[in-house]
């Protein structure tokens, strides 16, 4: 006896549920087509030869599927045969996994910024979104590489061989620059020089155990080990680059990095490909990706509101981020920029706690300790070198006399000096002190915590929610243009949920009408003990 049926004569879906859901993907599509990203695909679409499938339909396909947590080719593939909502969208059209593929390669990656830019901004548009606090963060996900075939860069080695190679080359009468490093191209020519000089047979020369050869012989052998092993150094610097020190031989974009958890064992105490991922969000939409190889946040900030500027056409109005953003070169661009610089500089975290205390205050006329003395600038001696271009040394005295030597004097070697010398960059000074106002201030504070609400959050959804923990593309370009399909998925998801709040807001934490500027804690006096005589 047969309980189950397994032929049916006719398939039908609950009405209610997909009609409702049906209603969002239209919306979503009218989304897309207030953005124009249709006149990019339609750069790039075939004008002659057969039709394949719509184009405009896939790339739509695929944003939504991404939007769902489906960011692999064949969770696409099979979502277009099983799934009313895909099928719907591609009018029930099933490419397979190399159609999906290719549709991302050539519409979606040559036109990553242009396509995530422009229905965001649609987006924003579309509710009225206030994106003046732009809030800023980076992680670091693994790649899709072998994490142990990375490769250093031979920095150290190289300069060790270019000595071998100079020697070598005096001892062989040639004439070498002793400040630059020599290149292959400069050795090849010169052992070119040597064979024709010493009338060399190079095909004639004896190879094995015991065969005897010249002194001409013996340099021309060694300087062609050397100039082989100057190409490989070579070569391993112009994939690392000027910005980075290592690189993986399965994805030479990636750089090894130290992650928080590896994607295997779920530890982190050993060297992993990654990328560093940037975000800027604002109003809990991602305006703005970015996929860089630095190990630290530092140097992408700028690069970030470059990218900001170029697809906005104007810099944030504030912008907020942890202490890994703020270095002396990004408060110059806030303030060239007239950027709202709500940015944690590095000792921040001490300041707040009480445990590290500002311990010199610059003003107009110059610097001031704890204990009020103002420094005096003297220059630069064998003990103390110049760190920072524009650093001054100041000397304070009287610092054994000082209630706050405890604190100032802590980490000093020699404690029984009456005075301090102290290196400070007065200009930096004065860009910290007023991100310190700007961070005390009640806006200030509403802006920090929503920072770590939006920004930690959006990461969260991507890491957690949305499962990814390991890129699935190799190579800069397509990892970027895989993260932005993530991004975009993200927005789009938040697109859905907009669509039934009826109360929209940019700030999810908004601060009270009495709240008040917020103190750092300051350090208390302590009594110095009289040293007996």
């Amino acid at each position: 006896m047969n309980y189950f049926t397994i032929k049916r004569s006719i398939f039908i879906v609950s009405s209610k549920e997909c009609y409702e859901e049906f209603d969002k993907i239209d919306k979503f599509i009218s989304i897309l087509n207030k953005s124009n990203i249709g006149t990019l695909i339609e750069k790039v679409q075939k004008k002659n030869g057969r039709n394949g499938y719509n184009p405009y339909n896939l790339v739509a396909a695929i944003i939504y599927c991404f939007s769902q947590f489906k960011s692999s080719l064949r969770e696409i593939e099979q979502l277009c045969v099983f799934d009313l909502r895909v099928m719907y969208i591609m009018e029930q059209e099933q490419p397979s996994y190399n159609a999906i593929c290719e549709c991302i390669n050539k519409y979606i990656l040559p036109y990553q910024y242009e396509i995530f830019t422009m229905v965001t901004k649609t987006i924003i548009e579309e509710f009225n979104l206030d994106i003046t606090n732009q809030y800023l963060d980076g992680t670091k996900i693994e790649a899709n590489a072998n994490k142990y075939k990375f490769v250093w860069k031979p920095t150290t080695f190289h300069k060790k061989l270019d000595i071998k190679i100079k020697e070598l080359l005096l001892s062989m009468d040639m004439e070498i620059n002793d400040k630059n490093l020599i290149k292959s191209n400069e050795l090849n020519e010169k052992i070119k020089e040597y064979v024709i000089r010493k009338n060399i047979d190079i095909n004639s020369i004896p190879t094995g155990k015991g065969k005897r050869l010249t002194k001409e012989q013996k340099n021309y052998k060694l300087a062609y080990q050397y100039l082989i092993k100057l190409l490989e150094y070579e070569e391993k610097e112009r994939i690392c680059g000027e910005n980075r020190n290592s690189y993986f031989k399965t994805d030479k974009d990636a750089t090894a990095m130290v992650l928080k958890e590896d994607y295997y064992s779920k530890l982190s105490h050993d060297f992993h490909a990654g990328y560093n991922i940037q975000v800027m969000v604002s109003s809990e939409l991602i305006t703005l990706y970015g996929v860089f190889q630095d190990r630290s946040d530092y140097y992408t900030f700028i690069s970030m509101n470059d990218l900001y500027f170029k697809y906005y056409n104007e810099y944030p109005e504030n912008e907020c981020a942890d202490s890994g953003y703020g270095i002396y070169v990004n408060y110059k661009y806030m303030r060239e920029h007239n950027i709202g610089n709500y940015v944690k500089f590095q000792t921040w975290s001490g300041e707040a706690d009480g445990k590290r205390p500002q311990l010199f205050y610059t003003f107009d006329d110059g610097v001031m300790c704890l204990n009020t003395c103002i420094g005096e600038e003297v220059p630069f001696n064998y003990s103390h070198h110049q760190r920072n271009k524009k650093g001054k040394l100041y000397k304070f005295i009287g610092c054994n006399a000082c209630n706050y030597a405890y604190i100032c004097k802590k980490n000093l070697k020699n404690k029984d000096l009456d005075y301090r010398l102290y290196e400070l960059n007065t200009d930096y000074e004065l860009l910290k002190e007023q991100a310190r106002k700007n961070l005390l201030s009640p806006k200030g504070i509403e802006i920090r915590i929503n920072r770590s609400i939006q920004v930690e959050g959006t990461f969260g959804q991507l890491k957690q929610n949305m499962n990814y923990e390991r890129i699935r593309r190799r190579g800069l370009e397509k990892v970027s243009c895989e993260i932005m399909l993530m991004c975009l998925g993200r927005n789009i998801r938040k697109f859905f949920v907009l669509l039934n709040n009826d109360k929209i807001k940019s700030n999810y934490w908004e601060k009270p009408n009495n709240l008040k500027t917020e103190k750092l804690p300051f350090p208390k006096q302590k009594i110095q003990k009289k040293k007996a005589v």
